[in-house]
């Protein structure tokens, strides 16, 4: 597995060659088989990881035996970068569709570079901050979307319809 191409990957492109090389002293190299959890909703978040090859799937759980796919995600890409910033829970599920390579940084590992006031872990901690008010400026626009539809067809809507057709719309 070659190393990943960290200067592909938008969340690292602000960062210039030695900044890189400081984030790639961290990476571990990851396998996923196809089927397999990279990480299970609730569940743990001990790392953030790069995808250098393959698909994944990221779903939510919405009702007690329901998930709905909020996104799928092809190499190059990032997953778990919320758990660098909030508490090491998984927020979603994410499963790989098909095999995976991956490189994985540890968050303690992450979490460390901050505290030594690394440029490179603010300017990835920077761009997480805009990915996540990206994303959550699309959910506002979604939920307005849905509650002022809800609101036309039926003023008495059951509660479990509403969370049924929040996420069904709520793409990530």
């Amino acid at each position: 597995m070659d190393g990943p191409r960290l200067d592909e990957i938008p969340l690292f492109k602000r960062l210039d060659p030695d900044e890189r090389a400081e984030l790639e002293e961290l990476l571990e190299p990851f396998y996923f088989d196809a089927g397999e959890a990279i990480f299970e909703e609730d569940g743990p978040e001990g790392h953030f990881f790069v995808l250098t090859a393959g698909t994944v799937e990221v779903h939510k759980r919405v009702l007690p035996r329901r998930n709905q796919t909020l996104a799928e995600m092809s190499a190059p890409t990032v997953v778990g970068e919320m758990g660098l910033l909030t508490d090491p829970k998984a927020a979603a599920s994410v499963v790989a569709m098909t095999s995976v390579e991956a490189y994985g940084i540890k968050r303690e590992d992450f979490l460390r570079m901050l505290d030594e006031n690394s440029i490179a872990a603010c300017k990835v901690v920077y761009e997480i901050g805009k990915t996540l008010a990206e994303r959550m400026a699309r959910t506002d626009d979604s939920v307005a979307e849905i509650l002022a539809r809800i609101e036309e067809r039926d003023k008495n809507l059951d509660l479990d319809v509403f969370q049924d057709s929040l996420m069904r719309e709520w793409g990530l």
